[in-house]
């Protein structure tokens, strides 16, 4: 894993330009990043910008104590420490997601005076989405940027928050993320897999489908190739429903389609806009089986070695970048759905109710064998805010 990281690191260094590392020499045993101190002469501004290192001290709250807000600047404290990390995400540029996260790095450079630097990977330009989960678990790095991949990963028993057609409604997912229930899961993720979520989840736009036959209900689905990622759950899901599916990495997605390996796709509109699906795809069907959520993921042992101010600024930037993040989701999820349409893919509302019938069916099985934490009925009450 060390030298897979490493060696994709330095590709993307050679390729981004003139970056900080993530850290010196890792040992085996899962500790928090090395993270760089830097002297005045090594600190240098993003590419294109001339920003003069704050002296060590000299950077503090303004008089009185108080925190500034974002127009402001530095917050309080002193920031006398340098940082530099690196953040990995498959997300395409130009997203909500990764426009997110570039706002993350700036706000977490502008409340701490410049004290910390965060580069910004996005486009799969470092590593694969497990595999960055991983290097922040083992502390080769220290955040990336992905949805609730940790329910499928580290805690299997949870997996209700992934369960196709069970959250309707984005209000429902924050209810049942921000339970008590699931506040055990993210302790897990903590404590055993040195995994934080810096702040919260936000609602990135329900996943649909996309094909190059119409699908108006669940039997036409039966044989249809569909691309998934390597979630168990959701390839027992979609072949309960009559489809077969293809693990494809999403950036083989557009080829796999061109070339016949794989007939359909499911995902938000954004990710389908996003690599042109329009160009190989003739449908989109508007399924609505997930509510699909992203946050930013931090190496938990990083964030706890941290001065008290600067652990601060990482929530605060977080909580501002999440925000941000849904709010652009939602104003621009109608918009991508139009360009698929504008691009020439055709429209389908499908009747769901066969989906729902074959899901529910599904959802008690995993109730009685894998999803042990809770019950339908409990879940159900939770996202009703009962």
């Amino acid at each position: 894993m060390k030298k897979r990281f490493m060696a994709l690191f330095l590709a993307a260094v050679m390729v981004c330009g003139s970056l900080a590392a993530c850290g010196g020499d890792k040992k085996e045993e899962t500790k928090a990043p090395e993270t760089k101190k830097e002297t005045k002469a090594e600190t240098k501004a993003p590419a294109g910008e001339e920003t003069k290192a704050p002296e060590a001290g000299e950077t503090k709250a303004p008089e009185g104590g108080e925190t500034q807000s974002a127009e402001g600047g530095v917050m309080e404290g002193t920031f006398d420490q340098k940082y530099t990390w690196s953040l990995a995400t498959t997300y395409a540029t130009g997203t909500p997601m990764v426009d997110a996260y570039n706002l993350f790095a700036e706000r977490l450079s502008e409340y701490s005076g410049g004290a910390i630097t965060l580069n910004v990977f996005p486009d799969s330009s470092l590593m694969g989405e497990n595999d960055s989960f991983l290097a922040v678990k083992s502390g080769e790095l220290e955040f990336c940027g992905f949805g609730p991949t940790c329910f499928y990963l580290y805690s299997e028993d949870y997996g209700y928050m992934l369960a196709p057609f069970l959250i309707e409604s984005k209000e429902a997912y924050q209810r049942l993320y921000n339970s008590d229930l699931v506040e055990q899961a993210k302790k897990l993720w903590r404590e055993e897999y040195n995994t934080r979520d810096v702040a919260g989840m936000a609602y990135r736009g329900f996943r649909n489908m996309s094909c190059n036959t119409p699908i108006n209900g669940v039997d036409d689905l039966k044989g249809v190739k569909l691309r998934l990622n390597d979630n168990q759950l959701w390839s027992a899901s979609w072949s309960t429903f009559g489809a077969t599916p293809v693990p494809i990495a999403l950036g083989e997605l557009y080829t796999s389609i061109q070339n016949g390996a794989a007939d359909a796709s499911e995902g938000p509109w954004e990710q389908m806009k996003s690599i042109n699906l329009e160009e190989v795809q003739d449908y989109i069907i508007e399924t609505k089986h997930i509510c699909e959520s992203v946050g930013i993921w931090m190496a938990e042992d990083l964030y706890q070695s941290l001065p008290d101010n600067y652990k601060a600024v990482v929530d605060r930037a977080g909580k501002e970048a999440v925000e941000y993040l849904e709010e652009e989701a939602i104003k621009r999820e109608a918009d991508y759905k139009q360009q698929l349409i504008d691009g020439g893919c055709e429209f389908i509302e499908p009747d769901l109710s066969g989906f729902k019938t074959a899901a529910e069916d599904l959802w008690n099985e995993y109730f009685e064998s894998t999803w042990t934490t809770s019950t339908l009925e409990e879940v159900q009450a939770i996202m009703a805010g009962e």
